[in-house]
């Protein structure tokens, strides 16, 4: 505002304010020309972000060029007598007829100049941001003390590389930072040699509480990094955190509770009485998890899940025929809904570990898709939605779980294997255990249902997919009366069992207390809850892995949030911080921009336009 204020004076003031000497065409333009090049390098250096760019001056020089003269056009229609020597065109005479078509012709030069001017700001200009990432302007983080994975004390400024690789990660997230860990490897891989001795990198937890040196040196070893990785007190750690902008909280878990679901037709205490060929009778509640969930909403929308088993648990490789590439250049990745931010969020734990009691709300989307199209869950039925690779989308709700969710979900949160097929007249259960029905049909394995009136099983006149309401179910061979099957209850209600203080889940080596609350497995039987708990209960950690690219300063320059981005493109991001801290020597354009050259022309166009007219 302040140097627009000199243009307009130059424009508008005949005389000097103070006294009576005319002002010269001179100096008309000598102050046009200044404040045009003082605009034309504070648009670039801070609207379009090139204050650290070393081609600053070539890349504005366009600026004051085109401020001048377009000031300069616009002289004879504000202030003919302003200024003394302008062609005839710009002081049209107000007193004859064709004044008007003159000012006509005027405005449509000064339209084609300010289309010209448009096209050369949109040719020349630069993107706001040149990182992938997001571009940040923080302070530096300075110096702080934590310990590392050989519990050695480690000094930030021990890290002397002109350009720092910052990961926040904790260890028992056990589907986003492991992915984080193993890109940074192929970031370290992939950087240039030229650059490689000034690239670090560093690992800090958002768990101290767990992750102890130990256990980082473990999770170190797992995955095949070398960089330090670093805990610290909760007081260290929340200094970290707060240099960074970071606020990871804590959340405590209480999964032995029994909370009544808010799904319809479903309760907590919902069971399976499981009776073996042999007649052992086990009885298994209903907990269901993620992947239940995520079953169960496939079933509903006829998706088409493609899963495996791996030593983290169940993995979803595909949704409807996406699958996921064996190059990792996209997964598929987890979220749940937050109901008391409203925002979805990654999920903290895989899918077998996520309980779908508490977490009605999921989502599937691909990484390489836009995540912002996950809209917010309506209603109260659980659901589930999938954005795909395409960034097309889909969603459904569950209105209530069946005798076949029952079944799975029960079976598997016992650790006993259950294989059940899916047929042109619904689910059919094949085997459990892994004992299946003879070839002969003398036996198979059968569906009954609980009388609640008068207290006896019947055999279950429906397929388990029309079984909807608050179940009590069992399976047991054919060849078995209904007598044989004990009755539901038995094996939760013992007063001997763990000790008072909770019942029994599971089965086998599977077996272990649901503990009350203030009370754990004993230390050598998981089966006694006798123990008071005198630690910090259960908890987890929200998500919040973000990782940071720092200069020589120690200050952030771009951050990549989760897992959401490939290793090439945050290479390049870390090139193009070394090309600004001089780290790669960024060759001259010796042959000017396209931008540039049809700029010139355009502007030289109009120039040969107002001087034909003149003449």
């Amino acid at each position: 505002m302040f140097f627009t204020l000199f243009e307009v004076g130059a424009v508008f003031f005949p005389t000097y304010p103070w006294n009576d000497v005319p002002v010269s065409m001179y100096v008309v333009w000598g102050i046009l020309i200044v404040v045009g090049i003082i605009k034309g390098f504070g648009i670039g250096a801070y609207f379009m972000h090139l204050w650290d760019d070393p081609k600053i001056y070539l890349r504005v020089a366009l600026f004051p060029t085109l401020f001048v003269l377009l000031m300069l056009w616009g002289i004879g229609l504000s202030n003919p007598e302003g200024v003394n020597g302008l062609p005839s065109w710009c002081t049209p005479d107000w007193g004859e007829q064709y004044a008007t078509e003159r000012l006509v012709d005027s405005m449509r030069r000064i339209a084609l100049f300010l289309v010209a001017l448009l096209l050369s700001v949109t040719l020349v200009s630069v993107p706001a941001s040149a990182y992938n990432g997001f571009q940040l302007t923080n302070a530096s983080v300075g110096n702080f003390t934590l310990t590392d994975q050989n519990n050695s004390e480690m000094k930030f400024s021990d890290m002397t590389e002109e350009i720092i690789v910052v990961s926040f990660l904790f260890t028992r997230c056990t589907d986003v930072c492991p992915i984080i860990t193993q890109n940074l490897k192929m970031v370290q891989q992939q950087i240039p040699d030229e650059i490689a001795d000034e690239v670090g990198f560093v690992s800090i937890t958002l768990d101290p509480r767990f992750d102890t040196p130990e256990v980082l040196s473990d999770y170190m070893e797992l995955h095949g990094v070398e960089w330090p990785h670093l805990t610290g007190t909760s007081a260290e750690m929340a200094d970290v955190w707060s240099r960074f902008g970071m606020d990871p909280q804590e959340f405590v878990t209480d999964p032995h509770t029994d909370n009544i679901s808010e799904m319809d037709g479903q309760v907590h205490n919902s069971s399976v009485v499981y009776t073996n060929e042999n007649g052992t009778s086990l009885e298994l509640m209903f907990l269901p998890t993620g992947m239940t969930l995520t079953t169960a909403a496939a079933d509903e929308a006829g998706w088409e899940l493609n899963t495996s088993d791996s030593q983290f648990g169940t993995m979803v490789n595909g949704i409807n025929g996406y699958d996921s590439p064996s190059d990792w250049s996209w997964w598929w990745s987890l979220k749940l809904f937050n109901e008391s931010s409203e925002n979805w969020e990654d999920s903290p734990v895989g899918i077998d570990s996520v309980n779908a009691l508490e977490e009605q709300h999921l989502a599937w989307f691909s990484s390489q898709a836009n995540a912002s199209l996950l809209t917010t869950p309506m209603g109260e039925d659980p659901s589930v939605q999938i954005v795909f690779p395409d960034n097309t989308t889909a969603f459904t709700n569950i209105s209530n779980f069946t005798g076949y969710h029952l079944t799975q979900g029960a079976l598997d949160g016992a650790g006993i294997d259950v294989n059940i097929s899916d047929s042109s007249y619904g689910h059919f259960l094949d085997s459990i255990n892994g004992v299946s029905a003879p070839t002969d049909w003398s036996w198979w394995w059968e569906l009954h249902t609980w009388n609640q009136t008068n207290m006896t099983w019947e055999d279950s006149q429906v397929g388990m997919d029309l079984l909807d309401d608050p179940m009590t179910i069992a399976w047991a061979p054919s060849s078995f009366n209904n007598t044989d099957i004990p009755a539901p209850g038995f094996a939760t209600i013992e007063a001997t069992e763990c000790s008072g203080y909770g019942w029994i889940m599971g089965s086998g080596q599977n077996a272990h207390c649901m503990c009350d609350a203030g009370y754990e497995w004993a230390e050598d039987d998981m089966l006694r809850g006798d123990q008071l708990i005198s630690e910090d209960p259960e908890y987890t950690v929200g998500h919040a892995t973000i990782t940071y690219i720092l200069d020589k300063e120690k200050k952030p320059r771009v951050s990549w949030i989760s897992d959401n981005w490939l290793a090439e493109d945050f290479v390049d991001d870390i090139i193009t911080l070394a090309e600004k801290e001089g780290l790669i020597e960024v060759e001259s354009e010796e042959v000017p921009s396209v931008g540039l050259i049809l700029s010139v022309v355009m502007i030289s166009m109009a120039a040969i336009s107002v001087r034909a007219k003149s003449e």
